[in-house]
């Protein structure tokens, strides 16, 4: 019995084969299998403000806040344009939605969760950093209508939401300045967001959804080696991540210092 279910890139290519082939029409299972990454075995499947919290009510409470002072530091740029693109129609959520993506993508926690539709962007993200460290490669299968395409029309605040927002990771003309829907389409980015009360508790932990994920660890002595596989398929940081000019940065560094993010 191998200690790590991924050793090399041939096991790596086994899983993901093994979960496409399952869910195909008439024969097996009817999801969208969506991947993650995470570099150590000790992290759970929880939103980056989760970890900052100790109830719903603290998570409510600081991404509140966080979006509230996103907003203001994002009038003092300079051209606030190339940070997000907001609609002018106010029938419904999009809004509401930019704010959390845009900040999510600038590496300010907010309860959205990272998954790629692409399983290579996923082990990239479990192998380029902590080296000495077991990798986690995740698996979720989604159930079909839990996918929307629509999600501007879903209030992100009401309660018990537990959906992916399916925006296509292809960029709009009008968004290709906007440097982190870049960095969406570049990672086949998709989103989970759960209501405030479901995102405190780990989602592998959630008795109604957790069969829904498959996890497999990774061989911190293979994680080299894989990053080598990858670079061979043009999946390096150069081709999935988005430089972020200084003005950005420094509002970045701005809001998180005040919250000691």
């Amino acid at each position: 019995m191998k200690q790590f279910d991924i050793n090399d890139y041939e096991d790596f290519q086994n899983i993901v084969s093994q979960i496409q082939f399952g869910r195909m029409p008439f024969i097996g299972e009817q999801y969208q299998e969506l991947y993650r990454g995470q570099s150590k075995n000790i992290y759970q499947l929880k939103s980056g403000i989760s970890r900052y919290a100790k109830s719903a009510k603290e998570i409510k409470e600081l991404e509140k806040n966080l979006i509230n002072d996103f907003k203001k530091l994002v009038n003092n740029v300079s051209n606030y344009r190339k940070i997000i693109h907001l609609s002018e129609d106010n029938v419904d959520f999009e809004n509401d939605w930019r704010w959390l993506e845009q900040m999510q993508h600038f590496r300010i926690p907010t309860r959205l969760l990272d998954w790629s539709l692409k399983p290579e962007i996923a082990l990239f993200f479990a192998v380029e950093s902590h080296e000495n460290e077991v990798g986690q490669f995740w698996i979720y299968k989604t159930p079909l209508n839990w996918n929307y395409d629509d999600h501007f029309s879903i209030n992100p605040n009401k309660e018990e939401l537990n959906i992916i927002s399916n925006s296509s990771f292809r960029v709009e003309e009008k968004y290709k300045d906007k440097i982190a829907e870049q960095r969406r389409s570049f990672q086949a980015g998709k989103f989970s967001i759960q209501d405030y009360k479901r995102n405190f508790i780990a989602m592998e932990e959630q008795v109604d959804i957790k069969n829904l994920f498959l996890k497999y660890t990774i061989n911190p002595k293979s994680k080299k080696e894989l990053c080598e596989e990858l670079a061979q398929r043009n999946i390096t940081k150069e081709s999935i991540y988005v430089e972020i000019d200084d003005e950005i940065e420094k509002l970045i560094i701005e809001l998180k210092s005040k919250y000691n993010l």
